[in-house]
């Protein structure tokens, strides 16, 4: 008789841990599910260690009109998903973004999270990590490749509300740029 006790989770409790437990045996489907949601860390890894910028400063640029489409665009440019592109709320005020070949990262101040958090949820669905704290006071969340189309982080620190979205990248190239991560991160 098998043990399903494997397959109950606590996710669906308020105040339980949610991460996945790692049993020794997993199906094939599970397996590449688990290879996948890690490529989706990595990709984030990355992007937090080396930025979007192959310069040690990322420069960024004053953005105008609607933060939420201009996240949208950036998003579809880049073969994103959506569940909904009408009638999202609106995010206006000041914001930043800086831009490269492997995505583009959005600031704005502290105190916007909440309205940013309901637009990613109301254009993209439910994240495939719920924002959560972070050891610097903050909360990061984010929305996997495997379910958008496109890696989306978003959170926020004491200093500002970050959103950042990454193309999908194969693992031989992000492979590739963990010794760059590495040694970015050291300096």
């Amino acid at each position: 008789m098998p043990n399903h006790a494997l397959q109950r989770t606590a996710a669906g409790r308020r105040g339980c841990n949610r991460r996945a437990s790692w049993p020794p045996s997993l199906s094939l489907g599970r397996w590449l599910d688990t290879m996948h949601i890690l490529t989706s860390l990595i990709v984030v890894g990355l992007a937090l260690l080396c930025g979007c910028a192959h310069k040690d400063e990322m420069r960024f640029t004053k953005g105008t009109g609607d933060m939420g489409q201009f996240v949208m665009q950036q998003a579809l440019k880049r073969d994103a998903r959506p569940v909904a592109t009408n009638g999202l709320p609106v995010i206006a005020g000041d914001w930043s973004y800086s831009e490269d070949q492997y995505g583009v990262v959005l600031h704005l101040s502290r105190e916007r999270f909440p309205e940013v958090q309901a637009f990613l949820l109301q254009a993209f669905g439910p994240p495939a990590q719920e924002a959560t704290d972070t050891t610097d006071g903050g909360k990061l969340g984010w929305h996997s490749p495997k379910t958008i189309g496109v890696a989306l982080q978003f959170g926020y620190d004491p200093e500002r509300t970050q959103v950042i979205v990454l193309r999908p990248q194969p693992a031989s190239e992000i492979i590739k740029r963990i010794p760059e991560a590495l040694e970015r991160s050291k300096k």
